[in-house]
């Protein structure tokens, strides 16, 4: 069972030391976890690479995650200054676009999937990004930015398309509240 958002945000840093010390989540090489502001959870974490992309000279990752009372998401890559991204929100907020809000769900996180799929999700995406830096293009199938004319994006690649039916979700979707996790 997944760690609970609620649980995370009603203790974060019990939910960053859970992280830590469990066998969960790959690569969870530092955590900590404290309330902020309005009642969000602020989790910062360094993400280890994959042993092979570690290899690779992939870096490690530090990323502060924010999950507001309304279990939005934020993730905001630190040291990032320097490094071009090419699937981040614009200012004033900069955090990562992780998926855009229209997809099926069955492609989607959501906030019942719990705190180990969305830190899974932002490692993965955080090695996308240096993967894109390093070869020109994104490695999965690249959702476009901004609105379609109508519906949502088309998913345009057999094994998306395949995964989608994979993983159809039996509950309803979810009301839309914000552009990103």
């Amino acid at each position: 069972m997944a760690y609970p958002l609620k649980t995370v945000l009603a203790d974060p840093a019990a939910a960053a030391d859970h992280l830590l010390h469990s066998d969960t989540v790959y690569g969870v090489e530092q955590a900590c976890g404290r309330t902020g502001p309005g009642g969000a959870a602020l989790l910062e974490l360094v993400l280890r690479p994959l042993p092979a992309l570690e290899r690779e000279n992939y870096p490690v990752e530090r990323v502060r995650i924010v999950i507001r009372p309304d279990q939005t998401v934020h993730a905001f890559p630190l040291d990032s200054t320097l490094r071009a991204f090419k699937h981040r929100n614009p200012p004033p907020l900069r955090d990562l676009c992780l998926q855009y809000p229209d997809d099926d769900t069955a492609l989607r996180w959501l906030p019942e999937d719990g705190l180990e799929p969305l830190i899974t999700l932002i490692h993965r995406h955080l090695l996308y990004e240096e993967a894109w830096r390093r070869m020109g293009s994104w490695p999965a199938e690249d959702a476009p930015h901004g609105q379609p004319s109508q519906g949502a994006h088309p998913l345009r690649t057999p094994e998306t398309q395949q995964e989608a039916r994979r993983w159809t979700r039996q509950s309803s979707p979810r009301p839309r509240r914000h552009p990103h996790p």
